[in-house]
């Protein structure tokens, strides 16, 4: 089991990994975006390089590039800053396909992405895939039922003694995060604030600040 963070904001990476005993960090074209519009000007592989200094762990990256050799070269790019530790995720297309099959050909790990259906999953094993991301809440707005679609995944990669990781994304709520592990997710990847949630708890809390202040009576009865 492995916590990712879904983020390209290094602050905020740096800040969470002070707290959650992260695993690495998941992005895409969506999320570097976002990071941009909140004034990170880094281009991706230079964040892709600092990423790798600042933490330990997998740094997932997904190419922007849509057409196959430019999406092949992209993904290269990636792998050559850290063989061993920069996965590219490629999307489950027939595209996706042919470029995974050049990268296996050179033995480079790689995860599918946008992986929805237990077919995909299957096939992704044959491939060889290192992980597989499922989208949960995306799922769950297609009006799919996302933890049954991640069971079926799941057991179909079990039944047939795949090694390939289910690693779910679009976590939006910690109860998210939780009904996919419990549908059989192996790793998470969250935003910062579902990360840092799944810490807390409402009667943990109260149990805290009970203990606090029972200690202070107690100091003062010393």
């Amino acid at each position: 089991m492995a916590l990712y963070i879904d983020n390209a904001y290094l602050p905020d990476i740096i800040e969470v990994a002070r707290t959650v005993p992260l695993a690495g960090v998941t992005m895409n074209p969506t999320i570097l975006l976002a990071a941009y519009e909140r004034g990170q000007h880094i281009p991706p592989l230079q964040l892709l390089k600092e990423l790798l200094r600042e933490l330990d762990g997998i740094i997932f990256m997904q190419p922007g590039e849509t057409a196959e050799e430019n999406m092949y070269q992209q993904a290269l790019t990636y792998i050559e800053a850290d063989p061993g530790r920069a996965i590219p995720k490629i999307p489950m297309t027939h595209v996706g396909m042919r470029v995974v099959r050049k990268l296996k050909q050179h033995n480079h790990r790689f995860a599918f992405t946008a992986v929805n259906t237990a077919a995909q999953a299957y096939v992704a094993g044959v491939m060889g895939a290192e992980f597989i991301i499922p989208y949960y809440n995306r799922m769950e707005r297609a009006s799919e039922n996302a933890g049954q679609r991640i069971a079926e995944m799941a057991k179909v990669l079990r039944d047939h003694q795949f090694e390939t990781r289910i690693l779910a994304a679009s976590i939006k709520t910690p109860q998210e995060a939780a009904n996919a592990l419990l549908a059989g997710a192996h790793d998470i990847t969250a935003p910062p604030e579902v990360l840092l949630a799944l810490i807390r708890d409402a009667q943990t809390e109260n149990a805290v600040e009970r203990f606090a202040r029972d200690w202070q009576k107690m100091n003062g009865l010393s």
